[in-house]
């Protein structure tokens, strides 16, 4: 009888392990993945974002945030980009919003795509979920519910996400809208990014970022504060140095980049990894130079730092967005600074690719800017809108493409980048 039991058991096991995954997965996509991030995306999610910026909020005051449908979709096609999330999408109506995630499965015999579908449905006092729905599996609402609060209880044990599920104060739902109302804490920002960094950023790695931070600390102090110094200076002996650690060659050349591009973005790698201030920030105390001008070297170090982490297509479109935004204000549309992001974009693939070894020598070796990148200064800058529409048309017009080729064209005939 007890053999009939451990076999009966067993059957139910394995035919669980082979009915559930096939429940669960599925051949399609519920929600196709976003068409390809365009740069009026992105510049609609910076001007949210500058328009609710939390740092210039009074602390300890409920504010308020108002998304139709349409917005709070793009919004999470954002988060596509950024998280890989196959595709995601939200339906409003009164007091509930159905959410809908596809999840690509790794490789097996059942089906290529978890789809989620989950019923929010708001209560007093928050939210819960009224139906979930994984796969052709549905499960009972009360069921689903109780294990997010579960979660939710358990996930209150780390100080970061208790802050900030304090923070929000109630979301609401009406017909395509959606209400966040929260309160804003200063110390909040710095948290969160501390326990983003911590997430997604591999204890190796992190250890590569704050050995490198280290050493361009070292590099810059004879420098007197304020000084303009050229990347030259710095650029070639971190590399040396990465060359001189040895290992993955990629993993390395991450690390140094990360580096340059937080302290030209005036973040502190040692607050950011290590540290519990109130802040994370540290403005640069000694000013970087390319063809003796700042904002190449900000705009070649930052999108290179951008694309080693996060793709070079959004590191592209940022650099974009920012030209953009220059022509009707601030200093007007310049393709110089828009070659010098390519150029940073450029750099990164191949530093983290199969050429990482070639570039972390050349790199390593570089003796002047012209070994770094090609010298754009003849290209036009200072484009005010009236001039730029004239000259360019709208961006993606063939005179505006032609002078995108050009800069791809010398990119790709660069020294740095010959085999």
């Amino acid at each position: 009888m007890k053999r009939f039991l451990r076999w009966s058991v067993a059957v139910f096991l394995l035919a669980g392990f082979t009915v559930l995954p096939w429940l669960l997965l599925d051949d399609a996509p519920a929600i196709e993945p976003p068409a390809e991030f365009r740069r009026a995306d992105l510049a609609w999610v910076k001007s949210l974002f500058l328009k609710h910026d939390p740092r210039n909020l009074p602390p300890d005051v409920v504010q308020s945030i108002q998304l139709d449908e349409a917005e709070l979709n793009r919004l999470l096609n954002y988060a596509v980009e950024l998280r890989h999330v196959s595709g995601i999408s939200a339906e409003l109506t009164p007091g509930l919003a159905i959410l809908t995630a596809t999840l690509r499965a790794p490789a097996n015999p059942y089906g290529s795509y978890l789809n989620v579908t989950a019923e929010v449905a708001e209560v007093p006092g928050g939210v819960r979920i009224q139906h979930l729905r994984l796969g052709s599996l549905p499960l009972p609402g009360f069921l689903a519910d109780r294990t997010a609060r579960l979660v939710h209880r358990w996930l209150r044990r780390d100080e970061t996400y208790a802050t900030l599920a304090d923070a929000f104060a109630r979301v609401s739902f009406a017909e395509n809208q959606a209400t966040l109302d929260y309160r804003w804490r200063p110390e909040l920002l710095a948290q969160v990014e501390r326990k983003s960094a911590d997430l997604l950023i591999d204890p190796d790695d992190q250890a590569r970022m704050l050995a490198h931070a280290r050493r361009l600390d070292a590099l810059l102090k004879p420098h007197a504060h304020g000084s303009h110094v050229p990347l030259t200076e710095v650029l070639p002996p971190l590399f040396a140095y990465a060359r001189s650690n040895g290992g993955d060659a990629a993993a390395e050349n991450r690390a140094a980049l990360t580096a340059l591009g937080a302290y030209l973005s005036g973040i502190s790698l040692k607050k950011l990894l290590q540290g519990d201030s109130r802040s994370t920030r540290r403005a640069p105390r000694v000013l970087l130079t390319l063809y003796g001008r700042r904002d190449f070297a900000e705009h070649f170090v930052i999108s290179a730092a951008l694309a080693v982490n996060g793709g070079s297509r959004l590191a592209n479109a940022i650099g974009l967005v920012k030209e953009e935004e220059d022509t009707t204000r601030g200093s007007g549309f310049s393709f110089t600074d828009l070659a010098a992001n390519r150029a940073g974009v450029k750099l990164a693939g191949a530093a983290v690719g199969d050429a990482a070894g070639r570039i972390q020598q050349r790199l390593a070796t570089a003796r002047d800017d012209a070994d770094l990148m090609p010298d754009f200064r003849d290209l036009p800058e200072f484009l005010a809108q009236a001039e730029f529409d004239r000259r360019f048309g709208p961006v993606g017009s063939p005179r505006y493409q032609a002078i995108i080729e050009t800069i791809d064209a010398r990119l790709a005939a660069h020294p740095l980048h010959k085999d």
